[in-house]
C-alpha cells in the first residue's frame, strides 16, 4: 500500500511477466520440435501450399517461427501477447482446414498441449510437489475468484457473452474461445481444473477477450483492463503466498 505502491505493484508484475516469456521460450522450443508441429512453422506460402485463398480467410496470420522470433527480440510486452500468437497460429490452422483434415488435427492436438504447458506455467510451485493432499489452491483460488465476482466493474464478465441479445453478430467470429467469470467459478466448484494455473488462464482469457473484441476508448475495455491488473496482483500474492507455504514444509 500506501504511496508508490502502484510502481511497486507494477515492477512485480513487470519482472513476473519476464520471467514467464522465458519459461514460454522453452515452451515453445518443445513444441517447435513436436511430430506434429511441421506445417506451423513458417508463413504459409500459398501458392507453394496450393491454398490461393488462404489470406483472405485467414485475416491475422502467424506461425511458431514468427512467435520465435519476436520473443528473441523482446517484441511480447507480456506474457499473454505471446500466448495469443501461439494460440492464433493454431486457431488460423482449424479455421482454413475442415474438422477431417490431418492439419487440422494437429493444430487440435498441439493447441491443447501448448494450453496445458502454458498454463502450468502459471501455477506456484506448490501446485508441482507431490503428496499435496490438501493442496491449499482451490481454496486460494476461490478467495481471488469472488473477490473479482463482488468488483463494483465486473458486471460485463459475470456471465456468457449474448452475441444476439447484445447485437453483436460478429462476436464469436473475433472471439474464438469465449470465457466468463461465472463459468469460471462452476468449473472452479466442480474441481475441474486440474491445477491453479489452469483457472488463471480462463481468468486472463476472459479480460484479453473483452479488450481484444472492444477498442481501447470503450467501457468494458477499460472494465476488462481493471480487472485483469487486479487479478495480476492478487495472482501474484497468491503465488508468493502458496511458494512460501511449500518451502516452509519442505525445510519441516
Amino acid at each position: 500500500g500506501g504511496r508508490g505502491g502502484g510502481a511497486e505493484e507494477r515492477a512485480v508484475a513487470e519482472a513476473v511477466s519476464r520471467h514467464l516469456l522465458r519459461q514460454g521460450a522453452g515452451v515453445l522450443s518443445r513444441l517447435r520440435k513436436h511430430s506434429d508441429a511441421w506445417p506451423f512453422d513458417a508463413p504459409v506460402d500459398p501458392v507453394a501450399h496450393e491454398c490461393r485463398d488462404y489470406y483472405t480467410i485467414v485475416t491475422s496470420p502467424m506461425d511458431l517461427g514468427t512467435v520465435s522470433s519476436k520473443l528473441a527480440s523482446g517484441q511480447y510486452p507480456s506474457f499473454w501477447h505471446f500466448v495469443s500468437d501461439v494460440q492464433t497460429t493454431f486457431d488460423n490452422a482449424m479455421l482454413y482446414n475442415p474438422p477431417t483434415h490431418p492439419i487440422h488435427k494437429k493444430a487440435s492436438r498441439l493447441a491443447s498441449l501448448f494450453r496445458e504447458r502454458a498454463s502450468r506455467l502459471l501455477s506456484p510451485v506448490a501446485n508441482t510437489l507431490s503428496g499435496y493432499a490438501a493442496d491449499p489452491w482451490p481454496v486460494a483460488c476461490a478467495h481471488v475468484l469472488r473477490s473479482l465476482l463482488l468488483r463494483e466493474g465486473s458486471w460485463p464478465f459475470l456471465e456468457p457473452v449474448d452475441a444476439h441479445a447484445l447485437g453483436i453478430p460478429d462476436y464469436h467470429e473475433v472471439i474464438k474461445r469465449p470465457m466468463d467469470l461465472g463459468t469460471v467459478a462452476r468449473t472452479l466448484q466442480e474441481g475441474r481444473y486440474p491445477h491453479a494455473g489452469e483457472m488463471a488462464f480462463e481468468v486472463r482469457l476472459v479480460v484479453e477477450n473483452a479488450m481484444m473484441y472492444n477498442p481501447a476508448g470503450h467501457e468494458v475495455h477499460r472494465l476488462a483492463k481493471r480487472l485483469g491488473e487486479a487479478f495480476d496482483q492478487q495472482w501474484g500474492e497468491v503465488c508468493r503466498v502458496l511458494d512460501a507455504r511449500s518451502d516452509a514444509e519442505e525445510e519441516e
